[in-house]
């Protein structure tokens, strides 16, 4: 089982902090594989109305212990059990990388009949062009299947009726001034050396195209 660290959870808020404003007002978010429930807890404590979906037993547990609203098992199942309209918002982290193409295809699809036309959604990623990333940190994790660079997932998301608003980097790394200023001549001489450690898509749902 996973004994919580203060630090990591401070780390997660820092992180998860400028996302949260995408879903102010909204009534029935959806935290899809939610972990150890960071942003979950972030939403409570704003009070917005959030339901997580999280697959690993140990992980939903400990979000309900903390009185966290979370649903154990997999999120493919429980979207296509949903009725549309069920939840007007979805905050997809640090997932997408653990399948294929065409099962991130169907999530964004399933994602797309659940919610509400206009309804937000916020995904992050890895960020393969972060040179520490793509050497180490990424391929280390055995259950990372492939990475999603920003075209990837944009693509993905406009074949599933979703419109991108926003993209861009994003780290909770706060560098000093010396390293900054380091940062920035590498990346002058060398290239994008330092990017950052992550990359975020904000897209919102698309009308429904009628079928027949």
């Amino acid at each position: 089982m996973h004994i919580p660290d203060p630090r990591e959870r401070e780390v997660a808020r820092r992180y998860f902090a400028p996302f949260l404003k995408y879903f102010q007002g909204r009534r029935a978010v959806v935290d899809i594989a939610s972990g150890q429930g960071h942003f979950l807890e972030m939403l409570r404590e704003a009070g917005i109305p959030a339901t997580g979906v999280e697959l690993d037993k140990d992980l939903a547990l400990a979000c309900q212990h903390r009185g966290l609203n979370i649903v154990q098992g997999s999120f493919f199942d429980y979207l296509k059990n949903a009725p549309p309209g069920a939840h007007d918002a979805a905050h997809v982290s640090h997932i997408i990388e653990h399948f294929t193409p065409q099962q991130v295809e169907e999530l964004f699809s399933l994602l797309h009949q659940v919610l509400p036309e206009g309804a937000p959604m916020v995904i992050l990623t890895p960020n393969i062009a972060n040179i520490r990333r793509a050497v180490g940190d990424f391929w280390r994790d055995p259950t990372h299947v492939r990475p999603y660079p920003i075209s990837a997932v944009s693509k993905l998301l406009r074949r599933t009726g979703w419109e991108v608003v926003e993209s861009g980097e994003h780290t909770d790394r706060k560098p000093s001034l010396l390293r900054s200023l380091s940062y920035a001549l590498r990346n002058a001489l060398f290239g994008r050396y330092w990017v950052g450690d992550d990359v975020f898509v904000i897209a919102r749902r698309g009308p429904s195209v009628p079928r027949g």
